[in-house]
């Protein structure tokens, strides 16, 4: 693991930008409302770093460690913190997920963009993260179905989740960490978690009208295949469907 500082850039290169508020998009903005004051924070697979960015304009965090496994968008991620004025407020690690990290103090990590089963892989080899009762706040981009069902059965609780939609998508933004309070989460629960339905997320409706027809076209297709179709996933989606028919129908009389 490798540590690069802001100064590391070109200082003729740094005198260019202007000091400017960053504004985040609101899948951005539902991830960093998650995180306390005065937490010490690692964003893993940080990108431009506009995560880390942001904590720092508002003084949110007390430490901020930007992390990637790439030098691309960690070099991006300093350009970030140099254009918007805090460059001296971020560490820069080169890693592979939590790798090196155990040792930061940590408190709060942050895992977005990536697919489900990598965010459950990373998290599966950093045993520290429950261990020591780390606040973790994960957004996937696929899987979340596999990433909820993986916490679900590794001692990891769902503590708050919240839906975004943006550019016509739907995002779910988890908060989670060590527990087991609980009851098993039903085969759409791991689609839709009941806390979705609990605080009457404005977003439910729609999500789970996707999530509806998206289920129905899965079954059609698993239905019409000739081979390769494993009955164990068929009843999955079928029962998820189900979970999904009712919460739905619960969700139409909010408005009554």
């Amino acid at each position: 693991m490798q540590k690069l500082k802001a100064g590391d850039a070109s200082p003729a290169f740094i005198c260019r930008f202007d000091m400017k508020y960053l504004e985040l998009s609101k899948r951005l903005q539902a991830i960093a409302a998650y995180v306390k004051q005065g937490s010490a924070v690692a964003d893993i697979g940080t990108d431009h770093g506009y995560i880390p960015v942001y904590l720092a304009q508002n003084n949110i965090a007390r430490r901020i460690i930007a992390a990637d496994i790439r030098k691309g968008p960690l070099a991006r991620a300093q350009l970030s913190s140099v254009e918007y004025g805090v460059g001296d407020r971020i560490e820069f690690r080169l890693t592979d997920g939590l790798d090196g990290l155990q040792e930061a103090g940590l408190d709060t990590i942050i895992i977005a963009g990536m697919g489900g089963e990598t965010i459950a892989g990373i998290l599966e080899r950093a045993p520290w993260v429950l261990t020591e009762n780390v606040r973790i706040i994960l957004q996937p981009q696929s899987k979340l179905g596999t990433l909820s069902n993986w916490l679900d059965n590794n001692r990891y609780a769902i503590f708050d989740e919240t839906l975004v939609e943006e550019d016509g998508r739907f995002y779910a933004v988890l908060l989670a960490g060590a527990g087991s309070s609980r009851a098993p989460l039903s085969c759409a629960e791991i689609y839709a978690d009941r806390i979705l339905m609990e605080k009457r997320d404005p977003l439910l409706p729609g999500y789970l009208d996707m999530l509806i027809e998206k289920t129905r076209k899965t079954i059609d297709g698993m239905e019409q295949a000739r081979s390769g179709v494993r009955m164990d996933e068929l009843i999955h989606h079928k029962r998820a469907l189900e979970g999904f028919i009712r919460m739905k129908e619960e969700t139409d009389t909010w408005q009554r």
